[in-house]
């Protein structure tokens, strides 16, 4: 009975598949998987505390593009390089006054060649917002600001304040980046500048960590970004301020956790080497992961070295440095300095198509053909300001599956499922484009994927468990 059995099934499956069982087939090499890389668009820079002895040409020697300054003399001293003005602010007695000021100082920074200003700092913070932390206050000179530098330089890039990544303590002396942000969009912030700005500290976790509410880590940034869309906010992030604390007692400075100048830091504090580590690793995260992210300001490069009589031995600002207070370079300097980069390039104020996609790749065998998802991507801005519609349409193939796709249009943020019906085709390798239209600043657009089927014998990749 078994034997019977036996050869029953054997001519069900010559019968099945009659061309296999007479000849030899050999598996098609699967494709190698896609890894899509958005084009460059981070940009690397530093900040540069003034009133110091330090060195400058560090800037040069650490490959920076940008640097954040906080004088007149700085941004004059660093024409070589794109300049980030922090432009400090308090809430205006006299509105009249307070644009005329805005618009001196905005000719005095086109005069010395910056490229770019951040409206104020942290002011979800008592420290930076003394009246206390007020987001329609902040937007409503925020809107003032924008709208006077606008009137002097059209072309100067304004940042909104970098937020603190913080959560909203019970006295409010703290309030939740996330709230604050939800609070500005809510009263039209997303009119009133180029880039948000954004503090994504590590804490003491490492880059990688995934974001969640009540949890701070470098990319708590996501849940900043996911917001902006949900507002329909279609511009870049500019990380303004990031970086890690390195331990004092590596230098001989013991620096108690209950010292003032360091309570409410010491459980930040990592090695010279994690730091180093973090700080690279970061630069890499961003660069592969969040095409929407503009430069990345490291914090800092010589706070180390602002003599002890105007900060203190154990502020923790000293302790982000990447120079040590003797000028010797840290771990963090010599990683950071031959680490690999794709820096940007210029500037523009206005919107840029990106297409990522991680994996456009699938496997089916032949014994379970039909309609198959392919893979998807994103249609990102990588752009400065402003926003696309894109029209999404896949390449007619004679022999190949019939490509559809979840949506034919689509706007910055938006992600495209790409599907392809293999029911009839014979064992290969198929290649499929995917177009991309739009049109930017009267000019036509055209980009295009491709993705790769795969029908094999296998059935193993008939499993769907």
């Amino acid at each position: 009975m078994r034997r019977q059995l036996f050869i029953i099934i054997s001519l069900l499956i010559s019968l099945y598949f009659p061309l296999h069982s007479v000849q030899a087939y050999e598996e098609p090499i699967s494709p190698p998987v896609q890894v899509q890389l958005p084009r460059p668009h981070i940009d690397y820079g530093i900040h540069v505390a003034p009133h110091t002895s330090t060195d400058l040409a560090w800037v040069d020697r650490l490959n920076m593009n940008w640097v954040k300054v906080y004088t007149y003399e700085q941004a004059e001293t660093f024409r070589n390089r794109k300049v980030l003005f922090r432009m400090d602010m308090s809430w205006p007695a006299d509105w009249e006054k307070f644009k005329g000021e805005v618009r001196a100082r905005t000719s005095e920074l086109v005069a010395r060649g910056v490229e770019a200003v951040e409206v104020h700092n942290e002011p979800n913070l008592s420290l930076e917002w003394p009246r206390g932390p007020d987001a329609w206050e902040y937007t409503q000179m925020l809107r003032v600001a924008y709208t006077e530098i606008k009137a002097v330089a059209p072309s100067m890039v304004v940042v909104s304040a970098g937020l603190a990544p913080t959560e909203t303590t019970a006295d409010r002396a703290a309030i939740s980046d996330i709230e604050f942000a939800r609070v500005m969009f809510d009263n039209g912030a997303g009119d009133y500048f180029d880039v948000f700005g954004y503090h994504p500290y590590g804490f003491n976790a490492a880059p990688e960590d995934a974001p969640a509410n009540g949890r701070l880590n470098f990319r708590r940034t996501e849940l900043i970004y996911n917001l902006m869309q949900r507002y329909e906010i279609n511009k870049p992030m500019w990380l303004t301020e990031f970086g890690w604390l390195r331990n004092p007692a590596e230098d001989g400075v013991n620096c108690a956790d209950t010292d003032p100048a360091f309570a409410g830091f010491a459980w930040l504090r990592v090695s010279g080497e994690t730091q180093a580590d973090y700080i690279v690793r970061a630069f890499d995260y961003a660069d592969r992961n969040w095409a929407w992210a503009g430069p990345m300001f490291l914090w800092n490069l010589n706070w180390s070295q602002i003599p002890d009589q105007a900060l203190n031995k154990c502020s923790h600002m000293r302790w982000f440095s990447i120079l040590k207070q003797n000028g010797e370079p840290t771990i963090a300097l010599s990683r950071v300095q031959t680490m690999p980069r794709r820096p940007a390039g210029d500037v523009l104020i206005q919107p840029e198509m990106t297409l990522v996609a991680n994996s456009m790749s699938v496997e089916v065998g032949v014994g379970c053909l039909g309609v198959v998802e392919v893979g998807e991507f994103a249609v990102e801005n990588t752009g400065y300001g402003g926003t696309f519609t894109a029209t999404i349409e896949p390449a007619e193939s004679v022999a190949g599956p019939t490509v559809s796709l979840s949506a034919v249009t689509a706007e910055p943020g938006d992600t495209i499922v790409v599907y392809a019906d293999t029911t009839g085709l014979v064992p290969d390798l198929y290649v499929i484009f995917i177009n991309v239209r739009t049109v930017i600043a009267n000019t036509r657009v055209v980009q295009n994927l491709r993705g790769y089927i795969t029908v094999s014998e296998s059935f193993a990749a008939c499993d769907t468990s």
